[in-house]
């Protein structure tokens, strides 16, 4: 059910969950003051309780009213990257956000988005926790379609068109005197770089105890079963994820990401094209791994690998 502005503020505002737009992926937000609408996210996605929420928000002044302490080069990264696709996870005020939503832990995740309908509804709303809006561990929503498959026709949303990026937020977190990335996502460490003056390193999370959304290890899956190949040189028939600049065998059926010379862009195609695979019920796929694994390109390689049949911790 396509909503307007208004009345996604009023559900909101009244406890319910409506899927929400920004510029990385679809949400579904629920208000941070309704505890019944952050458990119905739970419930909705099939998601882990040990996986917390990012708390979405419209100024930087509302995120350091929760924090606990001083953090380092905060406000000089939310002064360059918000709004946008940057989540912050900061040691908070515990008793200021709800248990559910930073899933007891005594950090919870921020962001400001860089969507327009997103940010106003902020502004209308406060605070929004808002995980993808996907099932949990399946490809995140880039289109009001993707929300529509997952959640039915008569799930309230508000539309937004395309997602600009097509991939998750970057987050980061502050330890041992340095930042370091806990998921990678549509910004790059290499982003972060003139900023910080330094490459701030990735560090894989527990999959037990995650500080962020992204740390379960099989993630972004389609149903069809993904076999990542740096060569297609004995493979001459099957269904293959490349890249609309490269050749493939005749005999195969390309799902074309893009140009590989524009990554970006192949990059934010990603979950349309793993969706594709499951509206066409295709059960496997090769997937052309054999590219540099740099810059949103990393990313890109991250996402392939947690979502294959045989995902391995080297990416």
């Amino acid at each position: 059910m396509r909503i307007s502005l208004k009345e996604a503020a009023h559900r909101l505002n009244t406890g319910e969950v409506v899927g929400v737009p920004t510029e990385t992926v679809y949400g579904l937000a629920a208000s941070l003051n309704h505890l019944q609408a952050i458990e119905h996210i739970y419930t909705l996605k099939g998601r882990p309780s040990n996986n917390p929420l990012i708390i979405h928000v419209a100024e930087l002044n509302e995120v350091l009213s929760y924090q606990q302490g001083n953090i380092s080069d905060l406000e000089i990264l939310a002064q360059v990257f918000w709004p946008g696709p940057m989540t912050i996870v900061l040691p908070v005020k515990c008793r200021l956000i709800p248990a559910k939503a930073r899933a007891n832990l005594p950090t919870a995740a921020f962001r400001i988005p860089r969507h327009p309908l997103a940010l106003e509804l902020l502004k209308q709303t406060g605070p929004l926790v808002m995980p993808s809006a996907n099932l949990s561990g399946s490809p995140s929503s880039t289109r009001i379609e993707h929300v529509e498959h997952d959640f039915g026709k008569a799930f309230p949303v508000l539309d937004g068109g395309t997602c600009q990026k097509g991939l998750e937020s970057t987050i980061l977190t502050y330890r041992n005197g340095y930042w370091q990335i806990i998921r990678q996502g549509a910004l790059t460490a290499e982003d972060f770089c003139s900023s910080l003056g330094y490459l701030p390193m990735f560090q894989q999370q527990n999959s037990e105890k995650p500080l962020c959304p992204g740390g379960m290890y099989r993630h972004y899956a389609p149903q069809a079963k993904l076999k990542l190949v740096q060569s297609f040189k004995n493979i001459v028939e099957g269904v293959i994820i490349g890249f609309s600049d490269r050749h493939y065998p005749a005999g195969c059926k390309v799902f074309a990401l893009g140009p590989l010379a524009e990554p970006e862009l192949a990059a934010s195609n990603l979950y349309a094209v793993l969706r594709q695979l499951d509206q066409e019920k295709y059960r496997e796929a090769y997937v052309d791994v054999n590219f540099l694994k740099r810059g949103i390109l990393a990313t890109l390689s991250e996402r392939l690998h947690r979502a294959s049949e045989k995902p391995s911790e080297k990416y």
